[in-house]
């Protein structure tokens, strides 16, 4: 995505106004986003994505859903697609302390696999609560199946850490910071880590604008296939 295009975005975001007072928080929580470019003439380009979320806050039970798909074109020929979907079921011990247990999967065959499937479980901790800045770690072990589209199956053990950061700017804007680290405890050379920047912004009640840089990083990718994939996307949020 040009660089000139979101910068003006994350201007805009800056310059949104302030909105009304927030409405009394509710269990759940959803947000549906969707991003789309197409250029015509000298280049024939056409990017299509899609975000779905959906939260309930651990009272003492806390359910997360989320999904995205991106697929992006250029003169006809498709040359990324990407599927993602996962779950993760949370159970609040105190303010600080939780625990969780989760699946996903995931299928990129432009990064070298059809199908990467994790199971998960662990503890988080919430290091800053708010109102105005919140940091949580993660930290457990997972259960990974791997397809890639070249050589064999495999299946292996490791563990995940992470980090979650966000940074309330205002009443209708917040920046956000997520990493993660998979280590393959079978193959230690074979770790990814995982890296998303985003800033939010209301337009109204129910609608934001987003604009986030997905990075990730695999250390031993499928012979043939590079180390780094980045995303760039400027989307339309609705909320429910």
């Amino acid at each position: 995505m040009n660089r000139a295009l979101v910068g003006g975005i994350v201007t805009l975001l800056f310059a949104l106004p302030v909105a009304a007072d927030d409405a009394a928080q509710k269990p759940w929580a959803g947000s549906l986003g969707l991003s789309l470019l197409a250029t015509t003439g000298n280049s024939d380009t056409q990017s299509l994505g899609f975000e779905f979320g959906l939260k309930r806050i651990p009272d003492p039970w806390g359910l997360e859903v989320a999904a995205k798909y991106l697929r992006a074109t250029k003169d006809g020929v498709t040359d990324a697609e990407r599927y993602l979907a996962g779950v993760r079921g949370t159970r609040s011990l105190n303010d600080r302390w939780s625990v969780f247990v989760g699946a996903s999967g995931e299928r990129d065959t432009f990064a070298g696999f059809d199908l990467r499937g994790i199971l998960e479980g662990g503890a988080t901790y919430k290091f800053l609560t708010g109102p105005v800045h919140a940091l949580a770690f993660d930290g457990g072990l997972t259960w990974t199946k791997l397809n890639p589209v070249s050589g064999s199956n495999r299946s292996f053990v490791g563990g995940i850490l992470g980090a979650a950061y966000q940074w309330t700017l205002s009443k209708t804007s917040a920046f956000t910071q997520k990493l993660r680290w998979y280590p393959d405890f079978d193959e230690t050379s074979d770790w990814r880590a995982t890296s998303e920047t985003a800033l939010k912004a209301s337009l109204t009640d129910t609608l934001a604008l987003k604009a986030a840089y997905e990075v990730r990083y695999s250390n031993q990718p499928v012979p043939g296939f590079h180390k780094t994939d980045t995303a760039s996307t400027v989307s339309l949020v609705a909320s429910f």
